[in-house]
């Protein structure tokens, strides 16, 4: 079938429609922040006047009296009312599931502290511990915000590629290009893709010969050439050509719609901590229970029916799971602050969890490891030249400076920054899809020809045996004919690779490199093993072979096809210069690509994570043996108070302190 290709040209380019998308995101954590700005408040308040009213109390029954209980009972009811209802819905739906959570202790400790200090304020006897009931709801809403944020951005960044690949250029019946969603596009019919736009769909060239930009796919570093016969894939990019393809897959079925299902199927795991706090939290929180039935059983024969209320109340009161609650926050706050000083930049908890445990680490190649652009290594001119030398490159210079081309660009940058400058008075400028470009200069003995790019471009025998580099990417000049220079070009390892490898050495943490590049050409020393020409699919399968090893693996990626694999991985990292995809399925960011910043990452992370370990022990045994002193009646409700604020001031102190 026979169709004017040119019409597709003429059509707009898509534009991205998940902005209200981020503002409804934006909108939300908005809230989240309000609510716990608000229980702030409250809490803030609570505590200054339960304190008063436990250190100087007004006489029973006073206007004062009533005015300052009543006050704190409204305000903890508005905070239980307005900010309460998602822990509070978890509890119900922990009841429901017939499980244990933390939810459960929380709701536990926050309406023993109410109903405790309600008895107190109606009866005139006891102490008030209105502010608990702030404290708790401002710390569940902390930890349930970070987490939703993270699953948020997550699918705003897919739902976004997704949009960048949702419409194409399709032949109707009559032979006229037509843009329409790809869920309208089946099997078999044509699609036109322009120069500089993208692959919507699975398919095969029937018309074009050009480049292929697949860097973000596969990891090949350089475009490709591609020609009728050859397959191409959603989320790949048209750079020099027009292209015509029969589609092989549409919506659902491209390669593409399996990467990002992979993306999404795969939910946030909790952190090894939570993992540990929830087991702790199986075994402790029926035991409060008991403690506080206990209690109360104890008191209803040895004292008032006020003891038993009072003293069942502190055994909760005392279970408050504030020194961890608080500690453990506060602790990952100020380690994610420190990661970030590092340049390692992150709002996940989980991240420093992983970074301790970590006993393998994956990267991806181009991009993570290599600079994000090739850069020339070798430039060999023929010293025969017809023309001078700084005219000839200053043509070279003019005319690549024009082209959108990875290749142009690492030409140009070697050229200007070794002094030329361009200005050469070029003539008839054409690119040569998938194999260069050429023009005409003027020069001494009249005007010549000159082409650069693929061996193909001219007929002369390339000067292979006269090039000191052996492997890369090699750019032929013709002149009038004749070969007269070559530009050997390159991935470039960034330059604190060996020290890394070095360092992971120290931590006794392996390293492998993943990549889709199916003939990588950098140096990577031999002692660490690579594995090349992998899919997304593949890199997955190696990952979670290293988890079910136990190995904790943490992935280093930065394209498309690294974010399923990041999502499987018990850590991921993604460049600061990696897809938006990549960086929203991290859980970290890389500032300035710095891959040096892992190791000592994973220094600051299991300083961290032995700390906090030793938390979880320390706050069981305290709340254990605070929660028998309380049922026994040995315990002041004022004096649990006190050791409770010590002991989570002790506990957060010793979590963020800093190691030697």
């Amino acid at each position: 079938m026979s169709v004017d290709a040119q019409a597709c040209l003429d059509t707009p380019a898509i534009v991205c429609r998940g902005a209200d998308d981020c503002d409804d995101l934006d909108l939300k954590l908005s809230r989240a922040w309000l609510k716990i700005a608000i229980a702030g408040v409250f809490a803030g308040q609570g505590m200054m006047f339960s304190l008063a009213l436990n250190m100087t109390p007004p006489p029973y029954g006073s206007p004062a009296y009533l005015i300052l209980h009543g006050g704190l009972i409204f305000s903890s009811l508005v905070v239980m009312g307005f900010l309460g209802r998602p822990l509070f819905s978890s509890t119900w739906g922990m009841l429901r599931a017939r499980r244990i959570s933390i939810e459960g202790l929380f709701t536990l400790s926050l309406l023993g502290a109410f109903i405790g200090s309600v008895v107190g304020s109606l009866t005139g006897q006891g102490d008030v511990f209105y502010e608990v009931v702030a404290i708790v709801i401002a710390i569940y809403t902390f930890g349930r915000m970070l987490g939703e944020r993270s699953q948020a951005r997550l699918k705003l960044e897919s739902e976004r590629l997704k949009e960048r690949f949702d419409r194409a250029m399709v032949a109707d019946g009559a032979g006229i290009w037509v843009e329409r969603p790809i869920s309208q596009v089946s099997p078999g019919a044509r699609v036109c893709v322009e120069p500089g736009s993208a692959f919507s769909v699975d398919g095969w060239i029937v018309e074009g010969v050009g480049y292929v930009e697949e860097t973000a796919l596969t990891g090949e570093p350089l475009p490709l050439v591609r020609r009728p016969g050859d397959r191409v894939r959603a989320g790949t990019w048209a750079v020099d050509c027009r292209f015509v393809l029969e589609v092989e897959h549409s919506l659902g079925a491209r390669e593409l719609d399996t990467i990002l299902q992979a993306v999404e199927a795969a939910d946030g795991r909790p952190s090894g901590l939570q993992i540990q706090a929830d087991a702790l939290v199986r075994v402790f929180l029926p035991f409060v229970v008991l403690v506080s039935l206990s209690s109360a059983l104890y008191w209803i024969f040895a004292g008032s029916w006020i003891d038993v209320v009072l003293n069942s109340m502190a055994v909760l009161l005392v279970a408050c799971p504030c020194a961890l609650g608080l500690a453990t926050p506060v602790a990952i706050s100020q380690g994610l602050f420190r990661l970030a000083q590092m340049g390692l930049v992150s709002r996940d908890g989980a991240l420093i969890d992983a970074l301790a445990k970590t006993k393998k680490v994956f990267f991806d190649k181009t991009g993570t490891l290599s600079e994000s652009s090739l850069r020339v290594i070798e430039l060999w001119l023929d010293e025969t030249l017809p023309m001078e030398r700084t005219h000839l490159l200053s043509s070279v210079l003019e005319a690549e400076s024009s082209v959108p081309h990875p290749i142009a660009r690492a030409l140009t940058q070697y050229l200007v920054a070794n002094d030329m400058t361009a200005g050469a008075a070029i003539e008839d400028l054409r690119l040569i899809p998938g194999q260069g470009l050429e023009c005409r200069v003027s020069g001494a003995g009249g005007a010549h020809m000159i082409r650069v790019g693929e061996a193909s471009l001219g007929a002369s025998e390339p000067p292979v045996d006269q090039l000191h580099e052996k492997k890369g990417k090699r750019v032929f000049v013709w002149l009038d004919g004749r070969i007269v220079a070559c530009f050997v070009l390159q991935e470039s390892l960034r330059a604190s690779v060996d020290t890394v490898w070095q360092q992971f050495d120290e931590l006794e943490v392996a390293t492998r490199i993943l990549t889709g590049d199916p003939s990588p050409e950098v140096s990577i020393p031999k002692k660490v093993a690579l594995e090349a020409g992998l899919s997304s699919a593949d890199k997955v399968r190696r990952v979670t072979e290293s988890q079910i090893a136990g190995e904790s693996p943490l992935f280093v990626g930065d394209g498309i096809n690294d974010a399923a694999a990041m999502r499987v991985a018990s850590g991921s990292v993604a460049m600061d210069s990696g897809t938006g995809l990549a960086r929203s399925a991290a859980m970290g960011q890389l500032a300035g690509d710095r891959i040096e910043v892992i190791p000592q990452a994973i220094y600051l992370a299991r300083d961290i994570h032995r700390r906090l370990h030793g938390n979880l022990i320390y706050a069981a045994a305290y709340n254990t043996l605070g929660m028998v002193l309380a049922a026994a009646g040995l315990l002041h409700p004022v004096a649990a108070a006190i050791i409770m604020l010590v002991s989570s001031f002790w506990v957060t102190a010793r979590a963020i302190g800093r190691s030697a």
